[in-house]
């Protein structure tokens, strides 16, 4: 008998949410760990916060909001990462 492969595609495309894939690296189907990081977009909001006058560390917010920053998504049992949500 032949081993069946397991599909290693994300069975819908990476955004803001966790998805259910299954791991190239481990082969578990699992549901995507999300971690955010400060991208693009979140440097822009600040730079455009601080250039309107918000000078009193209001600029920082956009650091805080995970709606402005970039999600990696990795394997809770392996932590491998799987990929990456880039917002701009």
């Amino acid at each position: 008998m032949a081993n069946a492969q397991v599909p290693s595609a994300v069975v819908g495309p990476l955004g803001d949410d966790p998805v259910q894939i299954t791991c190239p690296k481990c082969r578990q189907a699992v549901l995507t760990q999300v971690d955010y990081t400060s991208g693009l977009l979140t440097y822009l909001s600040c730079g455009g916060l601080l250039l309107c006058g918000c000078v009193f560390g209001c600029c920082l917010i956009p650091f805080c909001v995970d709606r402005l920053r970039d999600a990696r998504h990795s394997c809770p049992s392996c932590r491998a990462v799987l990929g990456t949500y880039k917002r701009l």
